[in-house]
């Protein structure tokens, strides 16, 4: 076999590996989820924990965050809608306006041409901003790490409700 017919054949099982795992994450990240974020602010070792789930309902995604502080985020089009419980205050922001990676995730996906490395279980997606790590723990679960836009270091525990 020749080195053209080898390293051909080597990147095209590598995008169907990284095919199969993105659209295994994709088709798994579209269900109704809990999830669990532990933020760590490595300047003050201060550890924060928040939970919640993700609810989708037609063309509307719910985020509503139960711990530390009762929060309900709306994803409808192009806005999103925060709801406040301990001040019963609403307010709205444009969806390109937050710079939220696992929120973006949540909403797009992840794309192919995102993916800069990968193994068996595991996308690292590269961004002008950051790298986010993404492993499948199994088909009911996915874990997502990331640094946030004020250097806090993010994991988020996703798993399916079923």
């Amino acid at each position: 076999m020749t080195k053209i017919t080898s390293s051909l054949l080597f990147l095209i099982c590598f995008n169907l590996n990284a095919l199969d795992l993105v659209d295994n994450l994709n088709t798994l990240i579209q269900n109704d989820l809990n999830f669990i974020q532990k933020s760590i602010n490595p300047k003050t070792n201060k550890v924060d924990n928040s939970s919640g789930n993700v609810i989708r309902k037609n063309d509307v995604i719910t985020i509503n965050v139960d711990t530390p502080f009762k929060e309900r985020y709306k994803i409808k089009q192009d806005i999103v809608e925060v709801y406040d419980y301990d001040f019963d205050e609403t307010k709205t922001i444009l969806l390109e306006d937050i710079n939220a990676r696992s929120m973006s995730l949540l909403i797009k996906g992840i794309s192919q041409e995102d993916v800069s490395s990968y193994t068996e279980n595991i996308l690292y997606l590269n961004s002008e901003i950051d790298d986010v790590y993404i492993e499948l723990i199994n088909d009911k679960t996915f874990v997502i790490k990331f640094i946030d836009n004020l250097g806090i270091n993010n994991i988020i525990n996703f798993e399916a409700i079923k």
